[in-house]
């Protein structure tokens, strides 16, 4: 009979798979036996052969395979203080806003009473298609053993929630709309950081507006807008009864409360510059403005449909579910939205419903 023993043991010496001389002395005992008296052997024995270490390869493949938990990723809450508006279709639609009459004059006795005017003015903005495409041969899909990769529809549309997050920030968080608020100067922008006092001079900054007759402007309800930085300071400030107002506490609760104060994520810091934002409440003005096509509320995942039609014989499903020509299965995203774009003022819509802070001095 062929010298099993020593085959394998010289094998195994060669593979230098780890195991010592005396080690592999034992595996080879184990399988010499196994080779001429199997017949025999005891279920010990024959446990004492065949265990995992012998598969270390492929027992590590197949069961240490995972995918880690995905992030939780940060969302803001603009639609708190964004206005989101419908277009019918893809032409422009028109805002207008008709100015107030201006006030009385003494008119003397016999006198004509003096000619008034109004006047008004607008703003037009449309939606655009903004989509993303993905595609995957069926072979992929069908290896798809930890069903992954069939979770992309719906990571496609978390992306594009992301997507809209980013986009909506830029309306306003951008160099063209800070550079014309700055301009401006008090009381539509100012230059401190968020503190109480640097607050309470934004607040009192909204409560100044008026429109273009210089009417004062009510506001009932203001939102605090910070990057995710500033959300440990905003948060000591409104509960530190002891931060502002002396001895007689933190008055600030008046003005804003907890829920009007929202994380936007992608406000743009650098280094000492720390913008925050106030805006009006939606219901009130629109600072900032999100146009939507009617009837399209968020973004969509669809999928290409298969043209494949089986006439005799069998495939697998996954190969039933792409191109004939490629076998590729493809998904796209899509979401409908526009804003205004402006050359000063960018996405916001009514200057008079916000104020910025550059937040680069004490």
């Amino acid at each position: 009979m062929y010298n099993v023993t020593k085959w394998m043991k010289d094998v195994a010496i060669a593979s230098k798979d780890g195991l010592n001389e005396a080690a592999v002395d034992t595996h080879v005992e184990a399988l010499d036996a196994l080779s001429t008296g199997y017949r025999s052997m005891t279920p010990t024995q024959f446990q004492e052969v065949m265990t995992t270490a012998h598969f270390s390869y492929y027992f590590a493949d197949a069961l240490s395979r995972e995918f880690l938990a995905d992030y939780n990723y940060k969302m803001g809450s603009w639609p708190a203080y964004v206005f989101t508006d419908r277009a019918p279709d893809f032409r422009d639609v028109k805002r207008f806003r008709m100015s107030e009459p201006n006030t009385l004059y003494r008119r003397g006795e016999k006198g004509e009473a003096e000619a008034d005017y109004i006047d008004d003015s607008e703003i037009e903005y449309g939606v655009y298609e903004w989509s993303r495409q993905m595609d995957f041969s069926w072979r992929t899909i069908l290896n798809d053993d930890l069903a992954k990769i069939r979770e992309t529809p719906a990571r496609m549309a978390n992306a594009a929630s992301r997507w809209l997050n980013g986009y909506v920030s830029a309306l306003y968080d951008n160099a063209t709309t800070q550079a014309t608020l700055a301009a401006l100067g008090a009381p539509w922008a100012g230059t401190g950081r968020l503190t109480a006092a640097n607050l309470a001079i934004g607040i009192n900054a909204m409560m100044q507006r008026t429109d273009a007759q210089n009417n004062p402007i009510e506001w009932s309800r203001i939102h605090l807008v910070i990057p995710p930085i500033l959300q440990i300071q905003a948060a000591s400030i409104l509960q530190d009864l002891l931060n502002y107002g002396g001895a007689g506490g933190n008055v600030l609760g008046q003005f804003l409360s907890g829920s009007d104060v929202h994380t936007d994520p992608y406000i743009t810091t650098a280094g000492a510059n720390i913008p925050w934002y106030l805006f009006a409440d939606v219901s009130e003005a629109r600072a900032v403005t999100l146009v939507r096509l009617q009837g399209v509320d968020g973004p969509a995942v669809m999928k290409k449909t298969g043209d494949i039609q089986m006439l005799t014989g069998s495939m697998p499903p996954a190969m039933l579910m792409g191109s004939f020509a490629t076998g590729d299965i493809e998904f796209m995203v899509e979401d409908i939205v526009g804003a205004w774009d402006d050359a000063s003022y960018v996405g916001v819509t009514d200057f008079r419903a916000m104020y910025y802070s550059s937040g680069t001095t004490p």
